[in-house]
């Protein structure tokens, strides 16, 4: 191991045995603290370095967000005399002789009996908060899982999101994207609900 001057595991700040939500919450938070968007960061590094860094973080991300992947790194990593290049990304996909095809799309089509109470209630709704769209969704059938499949978000993240958690939720502007996936899917006006839950979320922050 001596050949070794990090892991991916100590660029996310995860541990070895976190599960994948967490590796992609530490995914989300690094891209965010390293992107150019952040101004701060050029305070610490460079340009130069930033991009670096921020290239690092994708390719953590690359290995350890695939479940196949991470179970080959974590076998590499604990073997004696492990060389940088023998864990790769690229070399790791190579080794596992895997290749990724994109999976069809999942069928977004919404089956439910209609309620024209709540249909009303729905178009009248002004305060988008993570109860309401947690009722919307049950009300058109949808599992929990079964919006985490459509949307490509994780179910620990749209269940933060319907309990208001704001401490199980990664940067505001990661958030505004999934509350504007799961209100596409559920067939809302996407910019409303984002406005009405972001107000919401922000004050949970003290922002």
């Amino acid at each position: 191991m001596e050949n070794l001057k990090y892991n991916y595991y100590d660029i996310l700040e995860v541990s070895h045995h976190c599960p994948q939500h967490e590796v992609t919450g530490a995914y989300e938070r690094a891209k965010a603290t390293y992107s150019g968007e952040n101004p701060a960061i050029y305070t610490i590094f460079t340009e130069e370095e930033a991009r670096e860094l921020l290239k690092l973080v994708e390719e953590a991300y690359l290995v350890l967000g695939n479940k196949t992947l991470r179970s080959l790194y974590d076998e590499k990593l604990s073997q004696a005399g492990i060389k940088l290049g023998d864990l790769s990304y690229e070399s790791l996909k190579l080794q596992s002789q895997i290749t990724l095809p994109e999976k069809p799309k999942p069928s977004t089509k919404i089956e439910y009996r209609l309620d024209e109470k709540f249909e009303d209630d729905i178009k009248n709704q002004d305060d988008w908060n993570g109860d309401f769209i947690k009722k919307v969704r049950e009300y058109k059938k949808i599992p929990l899982e079964r919006m985490s499949e459509i949307t490509k978000i994780s179910a620990y993240y749209i269940n933060a999101i319907e309990k208001n958690d704001g401490g199980s939720l990664p940067a505001p502007v990661f958030v505004r994207g999934y509350v504007g996936q799961v209100a596409k899917v559920l067939g809302l006006d996407e910019k409303k609900v984002c406005d009405s839950y972001m107000k919401g979320f922000k004050a949970t922050l003290g922002k």
